[in-house]
C-alpha cells in the first residue's frame, strides 16, 4: 500500500513522494477541511462525493500545476492515470480523517486503551 502512495504522490506532482513533505501535509490537511466542511463522512463516500472531492483536490497546488503540464507537454491517457492516482490519494486522507475521528471518538468514551481480543483458548 505504501508504494502505491508514493508513486500516486510522484504522479500527481508531489517532491520526495517517500517521504511526508510540508506540501503534502498542507493539501491533505485542505482536502480534509473539505470533507469536515462538506460534512461526508470519510469512511462512506459515494462516487459522487468522490468526484466532488476530486475536483476542489485538482484545483490545489501542486496537483493543479502538474495537470497543466500534463495537458501541454503529455497525452490525454495520461490525464486519466494522473486522476487515477489523484483518486488513491484522496481515499488515504479520507481513511486517516475517518482514523482521527475514531481515536477521538474513543478517547472521549474512556476507551483510548487497545487491548487485545480474548483468547480463543
Amino acid at each position: 500500500m505504501y508504494g502505491d502512495i508514493g508513486y500516486a504522490k510522484s504522479w500527481c506532482g508531489f517532491k520526495h513522494p517517500r517521504g511526508q513533505s510540508s506540501i503534502y501535509a498542507t493539501w491533505g490537511e485542505q482536502i480534509k477541511a473539505y470533507l469536515i466542511a462538506r460534512h461526508l463522512d470519510p469512511g462512506r463516500l459515494t462516487e459522487t462525493q468522490v468526484d466532488s472531492i476530486l475536483l476542489f483536490a485538482r484545483g490545489l497546488s501542486p496537483v493543479k500545476e502538474r495537470i497543466e503540464l500534463i495537458k501541454r507537454q503529455h497525452h490525454a491517457d495520461d490525464l486519466l492515470e494522473l486522476n487515477r492516482h489523484l483518486k488513491i490519494l484522496v481515499r488515504d486522507s479520507g481513511k486517516k480523517l475517518q482514523t482521527t475521528k475514531e481515536r477521538q471518538r474513543a478517547g472521549r468514551d474512556g476507551r483510548g486503551d487497545v487491548t487485545e481480543p480474548p483468547s480463543k483458548c
